[in-house]
Order: C-alpha cells, then sequence, then structure tokens
C-alpha cells in the first residue's frame, strides 16, 4: 500500500527527511496483482551486477547475491561498462566493454556461466552500452564507425542490432549523432532514446577527444522499427556532452551530463542533470553553487525511482549522490561517498544502491534518503566499475 509522502525542502546544504504520513490500518480483504508480486518476489533472490577489475588480469563481471555477503565473477579479459537484462529471460545479462572496446559477453545467471560472446564489426567499436527490445529477442548496442571511406576518423554513431539469442549482428542504423553512448527503451516499446555524446574517439588514441571544438551532443529519440529519427534535442552549454540517461513509467528522462571544461571560453559553471519530456524542452536541474562546483564537471550514473519521483545521480569525480524531484525538479539531498559512480535500485524499491571503486557498497532509503549503515557491505579486493543493475531470479 503506498503511504503518502511530503517533503521538506532542500535547506542551506542539509539533507532532509521526507515527512511520512502516519497510517492508523491497512485492512486486506483479498489477494490484488500487488500482492502476489509481493509473494513472488519472496521465492526470489536479487542479485546485483557490475563490471569490476583494475587490470586485465583482473576485468570481470561480478555480482552479489544482496543478502549475502560474497562477491562472484565471471573473468572478461576486457574492462567492462555497461549492462542489460534480458526483460523476457532474466537470467541473461550482457555486460559491453568500455569505450573504444569491441567485446561483449552474456553470462547466465542460472549457470553462472558466460554462453556468449560478440564482437564489434570490421570498422566499428563500442561505447560500453545497449538495451534489449521490448520482446527480448533483440539487444541494441551504442557503437561508431571507426573511419569513414577516406581512412579518417569518421565517429559516426551507429546502433547496431543483433539476435538476443544467437548474438549474430543483423542489422545497424544511424544513432543520428557522434559517440553515442548509453540508450534506452522508451515506455511505447518501440522508441529508443540516445545519448549522442558528441566526442569523437578512436581506437588508435584510446579515450583522447579528437574533436572538442566541433563536438555536438544530442538527445535523439529514434524509431526501432526502422531507424527513423523521431526528434532531436541539444543543451544551451555546446561542450556539455549528454552521456547517461534513465527512462521513468511516464517516459521522462534523466539526463546525466559531462562538460569539457577544457574545450570552454569561460568559467561559468554549468548544471550536470537535467530531464525531458517528448514535445517539451530539456529541462536544467539545479543545485548550489557550491554543490556544483564540487561535482567537476561530471555525472557518471543516474536512476529513477518511479513511485517517489526521484532521480538519483552519482559523481565519482565529486565523491557525491544527489538526489532530484522529477516533477517539481527541486534538489532534494545528497549523500558523499567516495568515487561513487555505480547506481540502482534494490528489487523492492526502498533503497538506492550505489557501488565505488574501493569495492564498498552503500543503500540509500528512498523515502528518507538517509544511509542505512547496517546495509553497508565491503569486497576489499574488488573494484566496481561505473555501472550496477539490479536483477531479480525466481529461487525455484
Amino acid at each position: 500500500m503506498k503511504i503518502n509522502l511530503s517533503r521538506r525542502g532542500f535547506n542551506t546544504g542539509l539533507l532532509k527527511p521526507a515527512l511520512l504520513a502516519a497510517a492508523s490500518s491497512i485492512t486486506i480483504r483479498s489477494y490484488s496483482a500487488w500482492d502476489w508480486l509481493a509473494l513472488e518476489k519472496q521465492n526470489s533472490k536479487e542479485i546485483w551486477l557490475s563490471a569490476q577489475g583494475r587490470s586485465k588480469n583482473e576485468y570481470a563481471l561480478g555480482w552479489i547475491e544482496a543478502d549475502v555477503n560474497t562477491n562472484n565473477f565471471s573473468l572478461s579479459n576486457f574492462r567492462g561498462h555497461g549492462l542489460a537484462q534480458n526483460p523476457v529471460k532474466p537470467e541473461h545479462v550482457i555486460m559491453f566493454s568500455r569505450r573504444p572496446g569491441t567485446q561483449g559477453i552474456r553470462l547466465n545467471l542460472s549457470t553462472k556461466q558466460v554462453d556468449g560472446h560478440f564482437n564489434s564489426a570490421i570498422n566499428r567499436h563500442m561505447h560500453g552500452h545497449g538495451c534489449f527490445s521490448a520482446d527480448g529477442k533483440l539487444l541494441y548496442c551504442t557503437e561508431s564507425e571507426i573511419n569513414n571511406s577516406h581512412g579518417k576518423a569518421s565517429g559516426q554513431g551507429k546502433i547496431t542490432v543483433r539476435d538476443a539469442e544467437t548474438l549474430e549482428l543483423i542489422n545497424e542504423f544511424d544513432s543520428h549523432g557522434i559517440g553515442p553512448h548509453e540508450i534506452a527503451l522508451m515506455p511505447d516499446g518501440f522508441t529508443l532514446v540516445i545519448a549522442n555524446g558528441g566526442l569523437l574517439t578512436h581506437p588508435d588514441s584510446g579515450r583522447k577527444i579528437l574533436n572538442l571544438d566541433s563536438m555536438r551532443s544530442s538527445l535523439s529519440y529514434i524509431d526501432s522499427r526502422n531507424g527513423n529519427l523521431i526528434s532531436e534535442h541539444t543543451l544551451a552549454e555546446k561542450k556539455a556532452s549528454i552521456r547517461h540517461l534513465n527512462v521513468a513509467q511516464d517516459g521522462t528522462v534523466a539526463i546525466a551530463l559531462q562538460v569539457q571544461r577544457q574545450a570552454m571560453d569561460n568559467n561559468e559553471l554549468t548544471p550536470l542533470a537535467a530531464v525531458h519530456k517528448q514535445g517539451q524542452p530539456i529541462k536544467m536541474l539545479r543545485a548550489p553553487e557550491a554543490l556544483t562546483t564540487k561535482l567537476n564537471d561530471y555525472m557518471g550514473s543516474v536512476v529513477i525511482h518511479n513511485q517517489e519521483r526521484l532521480a538519483a545521480f552519482t559523481s565519482p569525480k565529486g565523491d557525491l549522490v544527489m538526489f532530484w524531484h522529477l516533477d517539481d525538479l527541486s534538489l532534494q539531498g545528497y549523500h558523499a561517498f567516495h568515487d561513487v559512480c555505480g547506481l540502482t535500485l534494490s528489487q523492492d524499491n526502498k533503497y538506492f544502491v550505489l557501488s565505488n571503486s574501493a569495492g564498498k557498497i552503500r543503500q540509500i532509503n528512498a523515502t528518507s534518503l538517509k544511509l542505512e549503515r547496517e546495509k553497508s557491505l565491503s569486497f576489499s579486493q574488488t573494484s566496481w566499475d561505473n555501472h550496477m543493475i539490479s536483477v531479480s531470479l525466481s529461487n525455484s
């Protein structure tokens, strides 16, 4: 049962808890769909997954059973980045290689074995993210063309389409931008939203950005059925790169930005979080100047809590996770956590789950936005990478 909430405003840089309305009594007369869902979750185990490792010999896809203080992993021999879970076969999880890598693997959580591998086509490299079609039959991956027909670095963004079962490449279409990064499926089941970061890179020069003077970032909505561009949206600050995103059930897109400060001709602070609804302009999420300065021009991950209407953003360079309300766009609070980047929601939606490069896991109460200290975990030999997902698997 949903308990109504009221939140106090954010004031003088201090985190203030939400106020819970008292619930006098609850009577359950019959089993609803929500009751059955709760019973099903009781018979399930929650697993958190993330790329991990500090060197080639340690790179792996790691996972934790949420109620067991043990880290499991499968070596990958490449540095992973983002992950995607098949909505129809939840035991299948894909890990994509970090920009500008060329490899991906599929982990079967039922067998705890990697049962699939794939590589970018010739003249393509990955950007570390992908998503599945609503029916689980297709896998979409953000990639880039390496060189054009004249042998020069082009960076033209591509969305490659793979058979989710065989992982074979079956199609590709333009991302309608340069350097596509995170991609997600919209609630309508066929529109893809893509963060075109605008940054040109090349495998021969690693992560070096080759087009700071001409970079152009955009948020693109594309029809997955034919690759047609539905709409495109840009930011007022041309040196802000749209990198990561998450989609709410109502279609609101939360956007995490990274500013290329060395390319700017001024020293003005730029908001690093934003939201967008189709048919409307992008709206920036603002914070006090001291907090914005501390972020060091970098947001790393974003996740939306639909019931609380909160968007959480992590900044590993600012050692902060920050929370904004999706409707009034107000800053609700923040929490300091060294090198925090991994971010997901617990399966019961009670907690924001955070990870960092020192192998630590923390949980923030989604209602009060307070740290649940007794739920903190630490894996001293583990270095979590930038992203984390939570999945639920049946115990049967």
